[in-house]
């Protein structure tokens, strides 16, 4: 056997051993030859396994373990180093100091937390015919490229904006009534919201109901009522021009990440109702201070 140079490894040696916050665990002691021919080291009497060094090595960040083949002289050195201060801290009975019982405890505490949201996590997962049923559902909205040309009127209120949609279906001028009834900014120009291009809301602040319902219309077509954080809205679309329907197979992993968030959100938050009612959850606000 024989010890690295530690002037050659020292540095990489220090910052794999840094690098790493928990030990990877030595394989159980055998005498058998397969095991004594799998170990890569002794501290004292305990063997580190090939499997051990191989472990050890998955759990260090990726852009480490990329070097680990180059370097397993060193990363060996770090694992040995993380033993030596393991075995000195078992025999220094670091266990027994209240300092160590207060990490260990709140360690404790964060894995079972994070344990408890990885579970709900992976319930909140959307499934594959749900993913599909939602692009089906809001195929105009997976589109790329493309421009329309659109007019809006906005009303506080749904009844006032089915009653112009009810004048509009009846033939009345749009535009002439974006100017006497619409609260928009874009009144005096006929509810006129120009050209827009995909992401407009985006830029300007213009509702993205209003960008989606504008590019989901037929050219000369107006939608039902749509409401926004800012009213109640009746669109209609005077020109439409490039969009490509986006195929399910293009979007499919955008879908799956945005519902999965409006999952895992709603998941959190009737889990928080039901262990609040479970638990009796009591607020005390007046002794904040």
């Amino acid at each position: 056997m024989t010890r690295p140079p530690f002037t050659r490894i020292a540095a990489l040696t220090l910052t794999i051993f840094f690098a790493f916050i928990s030990t990877a665990s030595a394989a159980p002691r055998s005498g058998s030859k397969a095991v004594e021919e799998n170990v890569v080291a002794h501290v004292g009497d305990m063997p580190i396994t090939l499997d051990a060094f191989h472990a050890f090595i998955q759990q260090l960040p990726a852009n480490m373990q990329a070097q680990a083949d180059a370097n397993k002289a060193a990363f060996l050195e770090a694992l040995i180093q993380r033993r030596l201060m393991l075995r000195h801290a078992d025999e220094s009975n670091f266990l027994g100091t209240e300092r160590v019982k207060m990490q260990i405890d709140r360690a404790r505490r964060e894995i079972l937390i994070g344990e408890a949201l990885r579970r709900i996590e992976e319930g909140a997962r959307p499934k594959a015919s749900d993913i599909r049923a939602e692009y089906e559902r809001n195929k105009a909205k997976y589109t790329e490229g493309g421009k329309v040309t659109a007019a809006h009127i906005m009303v506080s209120s749904e009844k006032e904006a089915k009653d112009l949609l009810a004048k509009i279906v009846k033939g009345e001028d749009f535009a002439e009534l974006a100017k006497k009834y619409s609260l928009a900014p874009e009144r005096a120009l006929g509810g006129s919201l120009g050209e827009m291009s995909r992401g407009h809301s985006k830029r300007t602040g213009l509702p993205e109901i209003i960008e989606q319902t504008a590019f989901s219309l037929d050219p000369g077509a107006h939608s039902g009522v749509v409401q926004s954080i800012y009213g109640w809205h009746v669109v209609k679309t005077s020109r439409k021009e490039g969009a490509r329907q986006l195929d399910f197979s293009e979007v499919a992993q955008k879908i799956t990440k945005e519902m999965g968030e409006r999952n895992r959100q709603e998941a959190m938050r009737q889990k928080f109702i039901e262990l609040t009612e479970r638990y009796e959850v009591k607020r005390y606000l007046e002794n904040l201070k």
